[in-house]
């Protein structure tokens, strides 16, 4: 599968006087049957979650005293997810492997996109290419 991932930087002000101006990115990810989804960073947590919606794996949310925990479904098949600020923990069948989160070489982080869709989720590899937005 192929995906290509387009983004927009604009600057923005925090809604106050005292609040001083930054920079936001979007990203759109666009996959070769057209579909597009928004994602929230460009991390492990959003594209996985962008792949496993594409393929129907069903989400759902469960509270471990302090913590959310993401669940995907398919049939029998359950994987959750816990995240903090920098570490995502995916948990399948007894098998649970810790990465962080965001990478700032693309390469890497798609690579390791990859490494989770196939180990845990049973997908094939996804061809990512980034491609800035056309004005």
């Amino acid at each position: 599968m192929k995906a290509v991932i387009t983004s927009e930087e604009f600057y923005t002000e925090g809604g106050c006087n005292a609040c001083q101006p930054f920079t936001m990115a979007t990203y759109d990810l666009t996959f070769e049957d057209g579909t597009t989804t928004s994602l929230e960073e460009l991390d492990i947590s959003s594209l996985i979650m962008a792949l496993a919606q594409k393929n129907q794996w069903r989400q759902s949310y469960e509270e471990d005293g302090f913590d959310d925990i993401l669940i995907y479904q398919k049939e029998a098949t359950k994987i959750t997810v816990k995240e903090t600020l920098r570490q995502i923990t995916f948990e399948k069948a007894g098998t649970t492997q810790t990465f962080v989160k965001k990478d700032c070489d693309l390469t890497a982080l798609f690579s390791r996109v990859n490494e989770i869709a196939k180990d845990f989720f049973a997908l094939s590899n996804t061809d990512f290419e980034v491609k800035p937005l056309e004005k």
